[in-house]
């Protein structure tokens, strides 16, 4: 294949390696990133492939396959909340009381956060949810949740910091 004829295809490649990506729930960036890998492989394949092959549906399998295999790699699973509350077997009644006690002030102080913050940050850390899946299930843009996501984790630490300087 040409140089010239490459370049000419490569944007609809990037396009379909996208598409397929986040079709298989990838968010922007790791689009983004199985996109490039997609167009790397294709150059580095170049030599090989014929402008009159289906180069478009070559590019669609690939992102499908590599999108397929990070999500294999980074397959996170969430706790049960049972889990998260597990204390050592060891903890003293009075460590129990002290981290129900904190647990309580972390909770208050979640529902003290404005509605917004206090939204995007539960979808995040208990649902798991991606940055672009907020902003399309409140309606506003990926930059917004992550200015409001970091909004609220910091005035989170900041509480946290002030109660420990007591």
């Amino acid at each position: 294949m040409e140089i010239k004829a490459y370049e000419q295809m490569a944007m609809g490649l990037r396009t379909r390696a996208l598409q397929v990506s986040m079709s298989l729930g990838a968010g922007n960036a790791e689009a983004e990133d199985v996109a490039q890998e997609v167009m790397l492989r294709l150059w580095q394949m170049r030599n090989e492939l014929h402008e009159n092959g289906n180069l478009t549906n070559l590019a669609g399998i690939m992102a499908r396959n590599m999108t397929i295999d990070r999500k294999r790699r980074t397959r996170t699973v969430p706790l049960d909340d049972k889990e998260r509350n597990i204390t050592a077997t060891s903890a003293t009644p009075a460590e129990r009381i002290e981290a129900d006690e904190e647990e309580l002030w972390l909770m208050r102080k979640l529902e003290q956060l404005p509605p917004t913050q206090h939204a995007i940050l539960r979808m995040r850390q208990d649902e798991q949810m991606s940055h672009e899946d907020i902003a399309r299930r409140l309606g506003i843009t990926v930059s917004s949740v992550s200015t409001l996501l970091s909004r609220a984790r910091h005035s989170l630490l900041e509480e946290i910091r002030r109660r420990n300087k007591r």
